[in-house]
């Protein structure tokens, strides 16, 4: 069974850096199949630097996409937000103080998830 991130298989399209599948291995099967291992966990560690990350309030009207859109400018970080605020359901809007990674850290993180799954 081989592992490779997904825009390393020509079978597959190729995805954004930021999309959240990106980060995860993708597995072949014998049938030739591809699946992620979605038992996988993605997390950041409570002490990540303070300089890294910047704080807002939202009242639970906005996605995480659109929080996503606002702090990056694109909805494709959303999962990044929720990791960072240590979210277990995504599915409910965000209400209260939350913590956005400074976008020059993105990239950064990001790389240090892919290589630590």
């Amino acid at each position: 069974m081989d592992t490779l991130k997904q825009n390393a298989i020509r079978e597959l399209p190729n995805l954004s850096d930021y999309r959240y599948e990106n980060i995860f291995n993708v597995y072949q099967q014998a049938d030739g199949k591809f699946y992620y291992n979605i038992n996988s966990t993605v997390s950041i560690p409570d002490n990540i630097n303070k300089n890294t990350y910047y704080t807002i309030v939202v009242n639970g009207q906005s996605p995480w996409t659109a929080i996503s859109y606002r702090a990056y400018g694109t909805i494709e970080l959303w999962w990044l937000i929720v990791i960072l605020n240590k979210i277990i359901n995504p599915l409910t809007p965000p209400n209260g103080t939350i913590k956005i990674l400074k976008p020059e850290y993105v990239r950064s993180v990001i790389s240090e998830i892919k290589q630590n799954l």
